[in-house]
């Protein structure tokens, strides 16, 4: 960790997903951090975050967002009044544009006004991939001297990493919730439909059931060997990674993709599309294959199955090297001390 002076920090979110709640914890060790989590489902929720914004900035030394979208504008136009320095992570939605899949605050509308006046307040706008950099610059204008790419980090703990002596099955997971959304997103039905080209192979979607409309339809074209047990909780997901032989992500759109990294670290070859992120977090130890391409991902994943301990290895290195928490955490912390001054 790096250390650097104490400061008082709002935290500002509008999704309690784990990548912020790894974030939030990074930055508490070392700063004294109060959490702002905007809900707008309900006219008190927008009542009781705006009273909680204009508390938080007048409190903190510096604010720090998850998104560049509704949820940070306000606090972003207070600490600019109060001259308080603003950052923002940048991933995904706030910076998409896909209207082919309806999906992205950088589709014409009011939110993409927003996000784009979000971005310009911003001192700081940290995307967590090169893919999000460039989704950054292309679609929500935000200037190349405000960016700095600090990609994910994912624990290198012992129950995360490769384990050499666990038995692996010849399972295929992908992981993701099902929605309607995600069944091109993350390309649930595209997984389907390879599951059962593998009939003696049980294919795995891990993911909590989002709508019961979507899981229908996948349900329409499952072949019996595709489990869809639901959620799974995050410490038993890593265990059950540690058994599988493949992970599979045939996502239309991914500016990262945690569950990608988490498998290969754990030893699971990776199979990806040649969208989004997915490339750029795989790089040379696994297989690359074209979107929307069955036949070449079914080979892969033939490849892949019978795939030997040093192939392994390489996908569970690329990630300890490349990706850890702890390297996300030292330039997190250096980015907010340079900010700071």
């Amino acid at each position: 960790m790096i250390l650097v002076l104490p400061m008082k920090i709002l935290f500002v979110h509008n999704y309690p997903a784990s990548f912020t709640r790894i974030d939030q914890e990074i930055l508490s060790k070392q700063h004294d951090v109060r959490e702002l989590y905007v809900r707008h489902k309900h006219p008190a929720h927008l009542f009781f975050a705006t009273v909680a914004a204009i508390r938080g900035v007048i409190w903190c030394d510096l604010v720090f967002a998850w998104f560049g979208a509704f949820h940070a504008l306000l606090p972003f136009l207070l600490a600019k009044a109060l001259k308080k320095p603003c950052v923002v992570v940048s991933s995904g939605y706030d910076v998409a544009n896909e209207p082919q899949i309806q999906y992205g605050n950088m589709r014409p509308s009011l939110r993409r006004w927003i996000g784009k006046w979000v971005f310009r307040l911003a001192d700081q706008v940290l995307p967590v991939s090169q893919f999000a950099a460039c989704e950054a610059t292309a679609n929500a204008e935000v200037a190349q001297e405000k960016i700095q790419v600090i990609p994910h980090g994912v624990s290198l703990s012992g129950d995360l990493i490769l384990n050499e002596n666990m038995h692996r099955q010849p399972f295929v997971l992908t992981v993701g919730g099902i929605s309607e959304l995600n069944l091109e997103r993350k390309g649930l039905l595209n997984f389907a439909r390879l599951a059962a080209l593998f009939p003696k192979h049980a294919f795995f979607i891990i993911g909590p059931i989002q709508e019961r409309k979507a899981l229908q339809r996948l349900q329409e074209i499952a072949p019996s060997n595709l489990l869809i047990p639901g959620a799974m909780e995050y410490n038993e997901l890593r265990r059950f990674m540690q058994t599988v032989s493949v992970y599979v992500q045939l996502s239309y759109y991914e500016s990262f993709c945690m569950a990608l990294a988490e498998a290969m670290l754990a030893g699971c070859v990776p199979v990806v599309v040649n969208r989004g992120a997915l490339p750029e977090v795989v790089g040379d130890t696994g297989f690359v294959v074209p979107y929307n391409d069955l036949q070449q991902a079914a080979r892969a994943i033939e490849n892949a199955l019978s795939a030997d301990i040093y192939t392994r290895k390489r996908a569970s290195q690329r990630i300890a090297r490349h990706f850890s928490l702890e390297a996300r955490a030292n330039s997190l912390l250096e980015v907010l001390a340079k900010v700071e001054r």
